[in-house]
């Protein structure tokens, strides 16, 4: 028994040492695409009844102005033709058009998160959230390089 624990432990400390001496084994690699870029995403996310409804109780939840905010940022930020190019590069690495990244940079950081922020609670794409959201900034941070100043 006392064999089986000193074994134990000194596997947990090899694999510690290991994964603080080499960072990078402890995480996936995040530039691969959430979803394969040759799947159409139309036909990935076909729409069922319960995910109206489960979208339906996800923006009951959230304060009316933010649902506001978000449905005018995505408006404003070039509809639903832009909004799916942020997500396809955000999902599947496919770059957003230059127009699309000048209609972001027009409208604001914050406007470009809320929307993501809020899209990553539907149905939809509340699987890919987690490796999803930390992409958010990444492509605001290209297209800003892209257009600058514009």
């Amino acid at each position: 028994m006392k064999t089986n624990k000193c074994v134990y432990m000194a596997f947990l400390l090899i694999t510690t040492l290991v994964l603080f001496a080499c960072p990078s084994l402890a995480f996936e690699d995040d530039e691969k695409p959430l979803i394969d870029p040759n799947i159409d995403l139309d036909s990935t996310f076909a729409r069922s009844p319960s995910t109206s409804e489960y979208n339906k109780d996800v923006l009951t939840k959230q304060s009316k102005e933010l649902v506001e905010y978000a449905g005018a940022c995505g408006e404003m930020m070039g509809g639903e033709k832009c909004n799916d190019e942020v997500m396809s590069e955000i999902l599947q690495n496919k770059p957003t058009s230059r127009y699309c990244c000048m209609k972001m940079m027009i409208y604001g950081e914050e406007c470009h998160m809320v929307v993501r922020n809020l899209l990553f609670e539907t149905y939809y794409y509340k699987p890919f959230a987690s490796k999803g959201r930390p992409r958010i900034p990444k492509v605001w941070n290209r297209c800003s390089a892209e257009v600058g100043g514009f």
